[in-house]
């Protein structure tokens, strides 16, 4: 269905196309990075870019083109959180209208529903970050669900970040193969390389000067460092001189933190919070380890490659298999350590919250085993940083930056298509 080619590039013979890109907030998140980096690198002479978001809030990324504020602030009740769906749907509606929206491309669930109800005449294409079956399921995030279900079908194209998500859209919401694409994130090596070589703040030159473990994410369940803690106060035992450091903020910070001190921890674990460059402590840092329950396709993970530095990551649905063993099949989940090309894959954790009196589960003892080999074997440590930079590079923002542009051609060129034909 999609097939570009140079026939119907975008651009090239006249105006531009008008392209709004739609999240909720810009604040911080990966789909966020990616809304931003896509805002500079889509060509201006080919797009004219318009950023709708629904909240200013906070403002945590920065963006070219032109920022729309739909100033619709998200609600904490089910009533308020349908008011403001509507009320969201009648504002983009009057935005596509009023700038004349040719391509309309959303990024989370909530911008999902919202782009898809409020087409018209536009091209509707939806980025897909994970399976949001696998989130908490409240009230509203079930009626969320069975909205996605029923419109997913109704958008032109669905962008899938791993053949992992791709597979749940086509299994689980028979979302025709056609009609989705998969497009990995990607890095700007350079930036990271340039942001990774600043100098850090004094207040933590004492901290990084000690070998750290990083873990850089929202600070929610879906993230599982509650794990990650436990693990490595085994770890400890073994390495003293060992710290651990958070990156991300979120609703389990106070959780995390008690959970610290009650493990006695609190000398040894670092909680940092949002980072507007978080290259630079991510460089600085001997590994990083993504504890997540589960994934779309973690940006983290390519991000700290492209830093340099080795990565354990749990064997999680779905993202981190194709990242660091691309070779397996992106189905199958490691019962052990798995020693993977680009990094360490251990089994995926459970997800449920454990007192910190607790002994540790199978899954968070090899967790422990896997931080506690890498940092004990020079040569393990060597080699995986090297690939870690190696594998980057398949992730260079400009390769799917085409894949971006061959996506908004093919969907303009056949709307045009069906247009004259009919």
């Amino acid at each position: 269905m999609f097939c570009f080619s140079e026939e119907h590039t975008l651009g090239n013979h006249g105006k531009k196309i008008n392209i709004a890109i739609i999240i909720p907030r810009f604040s911080g998140g990966g789909a966020e990075r990616t809304v931003s980096k896509l805002s500079f690198y889509l060509p201006g002479n080919r797009f004219e870019k318009y950023i709708v978001i629904f909240d200013a809030g906070e403002m945590k990324y920065e963006y070219e083109g032109h920022l729309v504020n739909l100033n619709l602030k998200a609600s904490h009740s089910v009533p308020g959180k349908l008011i403001q769906l509507m009320k969201r749907i009648v504002k983009l509606k009057k935005v596509k209208q009023q700038f004349q929206i040719q391509i309309s491309v959303s990024f989370l669930n909530n911008a999902n529903i919202v782009n898809i109800l409020s087409r018209v005449g536009d091209n509707i294409i939806l980025s897909i970050r994970n399976d949001p079956t696998k989130s908490i399921q409240t009230f509203y995030r079930k009626i969320q669900n069975f909205l996605l279900k029923i419109f997913y079908k109704r958008a032109d194209l669905l962008i899938a970040v791993s053949k992992g998500v791709q597979d749940h859209l086509i299994k689980n919401y028979q979302i025709n193969p056609n009609k989705t694409r998969v497009i990995s994130n990607f890095v700007d090596l350079a930036q990271i390389r340039d942001l990774s070589a600043q100098e850090i703040e004094l207040e933590l030159e004492d901290l990084f000067q000690q070998p750290v473990i990083i873990s850089v994410g929202r600070l929610t369940k879906q993230k599982g460092q509650w794990h990650l803690i436990r693990a490595f106060k085994k770890v400890k035992e073994i390495f003293s001189e060992l710290k651990l450091v958070f990156l991300g903020e979120g609703e389990l910070e106070s959780y995390l933190k008690e959970l610290v001190h009650k493990l006695n921890l609190e000398k040894e674990v670092y909680f940092l919070g949002f980072q507007q460059n978080p290259f630079k402590l991510i460089a600085r840092s001997k590994f990083i380890v993504l504890s997540s329950i589960y994934e779309g396709y973690p940006n983290v993970l390519i991000e700290a490659m492209a830093c340099g530095i080795p990565v354990i990551s749990t064997d999680c649905d779905s993202g981190p298999r194709e990242i660091l063993a691309p070779d397996t099949n992106f189905k199958i989940r490691t019962k052990t350590i798995e020693y993977a090309k680009y990094g360490i894959l251990v089994p995926a954790l459970s997800g449920y919250f454990l007192r910190a009196e607790l002994p540790l589960t199978k899954e968070e003892n090899l967790l422990a085993e896997s931080m506690i080999a890498l940092n004990a074997s020079g040569e393990l440590f060597i080699k995986y940083a090297k690939r870690s930079l190696i594998r980057a590079h398949d992730f260079e923002i400009k390769k799917n930056m085409v894949e971006y542009e061959k996506v908004f051609a093919d969907i303009l060129y056949e709307s045009i298509s069906k247009n004259e034909h009919h």
